[in-house]
């Protein structure tokens, strides 16, 4: 046989078996149109178009995709339907001595393409059931998904009755989740092998440059990962917004929003009350192989102290996250604090945390976030913060138990925290809300922008009080101190009462330097201590912002189908209805961030007029009483 022949022969063999062995790519059909954010690597798609799946595996609900251009991203799995792979045009050969699969029934992870979830579900028209994005419920029975991108709640329970806050998942507390830090990101790269987001296998696309601003949205905020969209589609956001689920809410568990001259509002407790936190003291466990500090609580309603630990503030932090939707949540202070204005420098503090001073700072901390947290209108009478600060350690380790795992089983959180709220009657204008949450993104911007500046300039003025300001007036001061030691050398009548008085100016400009080294404590500490807390709380907006435009985008998809006739009226008019609820909820939140941010920034400008006032005006004293040792000099 010719060699040509030969080679030609073996290529056909080659093929064959290569189409037998390598695996077709999986095919999805847009359901829905989506806007991805370039920003997080999303890729936006069209109702209809097909799109090549990559990779299944990123979690949190995402795919990656490449579209017919060459594009690539990540993509909702819940906005797209698998497709089942085209039938072969001619029939296979027979099958090489080696075992393969049956190419005619590929697998993918979640099965059997014939057995889609998405394949009962028609596109063509909204004539018969419209489809959704599949109610996505925790079934995680220890609770919801927090914005670290991992399940929170999930604690090991453990068999011992020893103290009564042994329920919990952290034998180390250095190594307990923070709120405020990526230390459960750390953490779950750790225990997971994988190299990509949340220890996950990285997906296969070129690593996003970033530019000097490109961490930043247009919310005005360093982004997290992109799950919280998908967070409020899994704990029931889409399900609730298509009016898949619903509930019977119980009066107590209602939340009221009314209508003020200033929009929606939430409804003020008649009884507003305050919650002290005291008495720090240092605990051990487990016959002293453990230790621990103690903050004792007394809510002002009960009068009644309990005792908690950091790790209860974070479980707290944690489950008002996964359930209020639309409400940040300010973060906690560090685990391991690095403030580093105030009267006590934190930073790089190691083994230090049972000292004094450190655990004074973290207990003033703790009850900057309480006083925050009892004054919102909504967390505040809410059951979970209620059992923070009620449920004390005499009424035994089951019922502190049974009240940490009821809220982490509560039925209204995520997306399904929306079905509490009883807003107005009155039906908003969406293109009016578009414009107030466009001004009020803008405000945010801009006023992180402001934070970081403030926050900048007031550091550099903390230094230069402690540093140059009182090294150039101790400098004046001991020049006029060595000129009255010369003059002193002059022993007349007449120049001696000169002398005391140059050197008495001395003494005063070396105390003025001291006052500068003193004073940022007096006003400035205060000025940067709000300025930071307000910092914490605009990073965590950008989330809910974002919750609230997905949202919107949703209603206004529902319009247009409902144009292009492929969506009955009635659905589209539910939709929009549920959506004015979302916007409602995220308008009395915006409403009573303006509030609290009118009612800070004014007490803390009085506070630092006022420390500046008493600080130049005893300058002026001292000054002043220089001034007279002259008159009879």
């Amino acid at each position: 046989m010719p060699a040509v022949q030969i080679l030609h022969d073996c290529c056909n063999s080659l093929s064959v078996v290569t189409m037998l062995t390598v695996p077709q790519a999986i095919q999805a059909r847009g359901l829905y149109d989506f806007n991805g954010d370039l920003d997080n690597g999303e890729l936006t798609f069209s109702t209809g178009e097909t799109l090549t799946i990559v990779t299944q595996d990123i979690g949190e609900g995402w795919w990656e995709a490449r579209n017919e251009a060459g594009q690539q991203g990540l993509i909702p799995e819940s906005y797209v339907q698998l497709l089942e792979p085209p039938e072969p045009s001619f029939p296979p050969p027979p099958p090489p001595s080696a075992p393969v699969s049956d190419w005619n029934t590929p697998q993918t992870e979640g099965g059997d393409w014939n057995n889609d979830a998405w394949n009962s579900h028609g596109t063509e028209s909204w004539d018969q059931e419209p489809p959704h994005a599949p109610d996505y419920t925790n079934h995680n029975s220890a609770g919801g998904v927090n914005n670290q991108g991992f399940r929170g709640g999930g604690v090991q329970q453990q068999a011992s009755e020893e103290g009564w806050d042994d329920d919990w998942d952290d034998e180390n507390e250095d190594n307990s989740s923070n709120s405020t830090t990526n230390t459960s990101q750390d953490f779950l790269e750790d225990q997971l092998p994988g190299s990509g987001n949340f220890g996950l296998s990285a997906p296969k696309r070129e690593k996003k440059q970033m530019t000097q601003n490109s961490d930043f949205s247009k919310y005005g905020t360093v982004k997290k990962s992109f799950n919280r969209f998908s967070t409020f589609a899994k704990t029931g956001g889409d399900a609730f917004l298509m009016g898949t689920v619903s509930a019977n809410v119980s009066e107590s568990d209602l939340i009221k929003i009314i209508d003020t001259q200033d929009g929606p509002a939430w409804n003020y407790p008649s009884q507003p009350y305050t919650c002290a936190i005291k008495s720090p003291k240092k605990e051990s466990k487990l016959k002293g192989l453990k230790s621990y500090i103690a903050y004792q609580l007394t809510p002002s309603f009960s009068n009644i102290q309990v005792s908690r630990r950091y790790k209860h503030f974070d479980w707290l932090h944690e489950r008002l996250e996964a359930k209020f939707t639309c409400i940040p949540i300010p973060p906690l202070p560090d685990k391991a604090l690095s403030v580093s204005f105030g009267s006590l420098s934190t930073q790089g503090v190691k083994g230090g945390r049972y000292e004094d001073d450190f655990v004074s700072e973290r207990m003033r901390q703790l009850q900057l976030w309480v006083d925050r947290m009892v004054r919102h209108p909504v967390i505040s009478q809410s059951e979970v913060f209620n059992h923070f600060l009620t449920c004390t350690d005499e009424k035994g380790l089951a019922k502190w138990k049974a009240g940490k795992r009821k809220a982490e089983k509560d039925e209204y959180q995520g997306g399904k925290f929306f079905l509490t709220l009883q807003t107005p009657p009155t039906s908003l204008d969406m293109r009016d809300v578009e414009k107030r949450m466009e001004i009020f993104c803008r405000f945010v911007k801009g006023m992180d922008d402001n934070m970081r500046n403030m926050l900048q300039i007031g550091h550099d003025s903390r230094k230069k009080h402690t540093g140059p300001y009182k090294r150039e007036f101790q400098k004046i001061g001991g020049s006029f101190k060595q000129l009255a030691e010369t003059f002193n050398l002059d022993s007349a009548a007449h120049s001696q009462n000169l002398t005391a008085a140059i050197d008495y100016t001395g003494d005063t400009y070396n105390e003025i330097g001291d006052m500068y080294e003193k004073q940022p404590r007096e006003d400035l500490d205060y000025m940067l201590e709000v300025l930071f807390e307000y910092k914490g709380m605009l990073s965590t907006y950008p989330d809910v912002l974002k919750l609230h435009e997905g949202a919107i985008g949703k209603a206004k998809e529902c319009e247009r189908l409902k144009d292009e006739g492929r969506m009955p009226e009635s659905d589209v008019a539910a939709v929009i209805q549920r959506a004015d609820v979302i916007s409602f909820g995220t308008l009395a939140e915006m409403n009573h961030f303006q509030r609290e941010r009118v009612a800070d920034y004014k007490e803390m400008m009085q506070k630092f007029l006022h420390g500046q006032i008493k600080f130049y005006r005893d300058i002026t004293q001292k000054l002043e009483s220089a001034l007279q040792k002259y008159e009879n000099a």
